[in-house]
């Protein structure tokens, strides 16, 4: 069945302090869990920021609060306190909606359940068609969501994202209960709600870059050209990549123009939306030209190791590593097979390898022995995690 409407119809946006007043009012009285979606102007505009949030009270009621006219929801913060947020894929949607002021203190991520009760395909669509036999429509995934007013078939598309998340709840929870898979569930919620706010990764202008320059002159052309790049689609509220795509940059900055009229032979910097920044392009290849040769970016990317070893030699723990981790590796896919989970879920490859370097690094204590429960927890993984995996990393034999 193609759901097409949701329940109650499509409302309007609430998109004035009254409407908002008016909703705090009916969320305060109407307990229980809520629903919660949030649309980013995902590739249209600067920080793909979040511009309309959707909730859906236990007892059926849609809110769609257009985040472009009502800035700040602290307001109803207290209203929605107290509560199971019902939200699927949390993670970038809680981000998106504690810099508008809201933060879930309870949560339940229907995907984390729903991979969790073993399913392979977790997409909201695809749960909802497997656990409730209703197909969503997806055609307004890559919309631009900061357009106002909003198209009403679009209005009808947010409201449905909402509309099936209680029965989802309602499976998903009862699943997880007889599986005994619960308490799982819950320490993944409670980790995703500790989460900290979007950050840039520090390096990220090299993306793409690899094997396609290979000067420190050309990253650091590079570099000025992302650094500049963000600087204007900042100003402008615009997303950078549309703005100037990538690839033209890493073109640029291996072949650096020494010319306007060289610069411009590349199509997307004579494009009438980067062709207005021409003089802030130029610039960049200018600093980045006269650059004195300490200040230039090293070619290779500069990557902390995850493991620093205690007692073994760096020869040997790059030996004997990869063997412990192959065999860890086959234990959690056996593990993973007989819980019927996903094998990441349990051990993703990251822990496996720091492990395989960790309990190499001990073969060689005299007199210490890892304590593997406690790495397990510095790198992040659950408690239900850590009783799956602990056991693993017992008699590991030597090849």
């Amino acid at each position: 069945m193609v759901k097409t409407i949701p329940q109650g119809g499509v409302p309007d946006p609430v998109d004035t302090e009254e409407a908002f007043s008016e909703m705090i009012s009916a969320l305060e009285a109407d307990p229980g869990p809520v629903a919660v979606d949030a649309e980013r102007s995902s590739g249209f505009r600067y920080g793909q920021p979040t511009v309309l949030v959707q909730f859906k009270t236990a007892s059926g009621r849609i809110f769609l609060v257009d985040t472009l006219a009502i800035s700040d929801l602290s307001p109803a913060q207290a209203a929605l306190s107290n509560r199971i947020w019902i939200l699927h894929d949390a993670d970038q949607d809680l981000r998106g909606i504690a810099e508008l002021g809201l933060q879930a203190d309870l949560l339940f991520d229907t995907e984390v359940a729903a991979r969790l009760c073993g399913m392979r395909r977790f997409g909201l669509a695809a749960v909802c068609e497997q656990l409730l036999g209703v197909t969503l429509e997806k055609e307004h995934q890559a919309a631009d969501w900061s357009v106002r007013p909003i198209p009403r078939d679009w209005l009808r598309y947010a409201a449905l994202d909402v509309d099936l998340l209680h029965p989802l709840y309602e499976i998903l929870s009862s699943k997880l209960k007889e599986l005994g898979r619960l308490e799982w569930a819950e320490q993944n919620f409670a980790a995703i709600m500790e989460l900290a706010p979007r950050q840039k990764k520090p390096d990220q202008w090299r993306k793409g870059a690899a094997g396609k320059l290979t000067t420190p002159r050309q990253f650091a052309t590079l570099r000025e050209l992302w650094l500049t790049r963000e600087e204007i689609a900042e100003e402008i509220d615009m997303s950078p990549s549309r703005l100037l795509n990538t690839s033209a940059m890493i073109s640029v900055a291996a072949h650096p123009p020494r010319t306007r009229r060289e610069l411009n032979k590349n199509s997307a910097f004579r494009s009438p939306r980067a062709r207005q920044f021409e003089d802030e392009w130029m610039d960049a290849l200018d600093r980045a030209k006269w650059m004195d040769e300490d200040d230039l970016p090293p070619v290779r990317r500069s990557t902390d190791p995850s493991y620093f070893p205690c007692y073994a030699t760096s020869s040997y723990l790059r030996h004997r590593s990869s063997s412990i981790s192959e065999v860890l590796k086959e234990r959690v896919h056996k593990l993973a097979k007989k819980l019927d989970l996903e094998p990441m879920l349990i051990a993703p490859t990251a822990i496996t390898k720091h492990l395989g370097w960790l309990l190499a690094d001990f073969e060689c204590a005299d007199d210490d022995v890892a304590n593997v429960e406690a790495e397990l927890e510095e790198l992040g993984c659950r408690q239900w995690q850590i009783d799956l995996i602990e056991p693993l990393t017992h008699n590991i034999p030597r090849r």
